[in-house]
């Protein structure tokens, strides 16, 4: 069977956690409880086998990958389950895997034949302080001014696109307020571009960066506020990460721009609903 735990049994999946597993800032921040997210497993007094979804992005798969109590059950529920999940939630009709290893890679095909699994690469960036330090200069001679992102501005409804962007990654905007930040750029009091923490776990944020207007792209607000937030966490202690797709080159060469360096390539599937 495949049953959803409650969010105050998302502990009873720790024994299942690789070591890289719990350095992951997304995954572990499902597990924690404080971004949106669910957890659904073979056994919820025992499990063997869990999937942890980070509805916003990705989903992570862990355990056995040879449980048929899971595994043969996997197509029709995301089907008959997440696939509603995803539309009420977020309005989602793609959904993302990471690819463990091998075995996991041939469970998945083995399990998903209602879906035309489409391969990809998912990377991800750790934050050097001195490559960030050696750019910073540069972007210190910008003349974008940037602000926190507070609770007035996200409630104020000409942002509502941005609260909306904030609620796929977070339960409230108090949640964010407590745990996350972010700064943005204005124009007339509406934002223009925002980079926000998208999840936490620890003293990790792995960060979210937006430049809503397709005119406004290309003029430097991106890494104006991505410099702010970064000097955030460097002020506070906090580490910054960065993941993205192989496609988004503009997030890539942002993410080099900041200061951050490739640590890893890993595989996903995308499939449609």
């Amino acid at each position: 069977m495949i049953v959803e735990l409650d969010v105050n049994e998302y502990s009873k999946i720790t024994p299942l956690l690789s070591e890289e597993d719990q350095t992951n800032v997304a995954l572990m921040s499902i597990v924690a409880g404080n971004n949106k997210g669910k957890i659904f497993v073979d056994d919820p007094e025992s499990p063997r086998t869990a999937m942890i979804w980070a509805i916003a992005s990705i989903a992570f798969f862990v355990g056995d990958s040879r449980n048929s109590e899971f595994i043969a059950r996997l197509n029709s529920y995301m089907g008959r389950k997440i696939k509603q999940d995803s539309l009420d939630i977020i309005g989602g009709t793609w959904f993302t895997i990471a690819v463990e290893d091998e075995a996991w890679d041939e469970a998945l095909n083995e399990a998903l034949t209602d879906y035309e699994l489409v391969e990809g690469e998912d990377l991800e960036f750790d934050f050097a302080a001195d490559r960030y330090s050696k750019f910073r200069p540069t972007q210190a001679e910008s003349r974008i001014q940037v602000v926190p992102l507070d609770a007035d501005l996200l409630n104020d409804p000409k942002n509502d696109f941005v609260l909306e962007d904030l609620n796929e990654f977070w339960n409230s905007s108090g949640d964010f307020m407590d745990k996350g930040f972010g700064y943005c750029v204005l124009k007339d009091g509406t934002v223009q571009s925002v980079c926000f923490s998208g999840y936490v776990y620890g003293n990790g944020h792995d960060l979210v960066v937006r430049t809503y207007e397709e005119e406004e792209r290309q003029k430097g607000l991106g890494a104006a506020v991505t410099f702010a937030y970064l000097d955030h966490c460097v002020r506070n202690g906090l580490v910054p990460y960065w993941t993205t797709d192989e496609e988004n080159e503009a997030s890539i060469a942002l993410a080099n721009k900041c200061g951050f360096v490739l640590k890893q390539k890993s595989k996903i599937y995308e499939f449609e609903f």
